[in-house]
């Protein structure tokens, strides 16, 4: 579960930087910004557990999640103009999405530890809120999707 988590949540801070960098809306530049930032704290806060748990996290040799991880970066770095934030935006909504579900539906479940456990209500409740913030500056920047 720490593993996952932390390659999950790592492959996000680096579309969330890229949209920092390369954002072209002010609202999609912000929202990065959170990302990078409250993203970083989770992964931390993982970090922490997964030290507490005497667990060694290691990055994922997952080449299918890699591969499209590589893939939505390419993808954005090819984006120059205003169509960058709403392929970064639409990738938000996305992974926050399939985070959300991973989190309430197989690791909390699976969640086996108390500071596990403890980690995953805290996080959780953030990774939903992102959810819903993509979304609707997804639907502000394509109005009717």
């Amino acid at each position: 579960i720490l593993n996952r988590f932390d390659d999950l949540v790592g492959a996000d801070i680096a579309c969330a930087q890229l949209a920092v960098e390369r954002g072209h809306s002010a609202d999609v530049k912000a929202f990065a910004r959170t990302l990078v930032s409250e993203h970083g704290m989770a992964r931390q806060l993982a970090r922490d557990v997964a030290s507490m748990m005497n667990v060694t996290l290691k990055p994922s040799t997952d080449g299918p999640r890699r591969a499209e991880h590589a893939r939505t970066l390419k993808a954005l770095r090819e984006r120059p103009d205003a169509a960058f934030d709403v392929l970064f935006m639409r990738h938000e909504v996305d992974y926050h999405k399939e985070l959300v579900d991973l989190i309430n539906k197989e690791w909390v479940p699976g969640a086996k530890n108390a500071d596990l456990s403890a980690l995953l209500a805290q996080v959780g409740p953030a990774f939903e809120g992102h959810t819903t913030m993509a979304e609707e500056l997804f639907q502000k920047l394509v109005p009717g999707r």
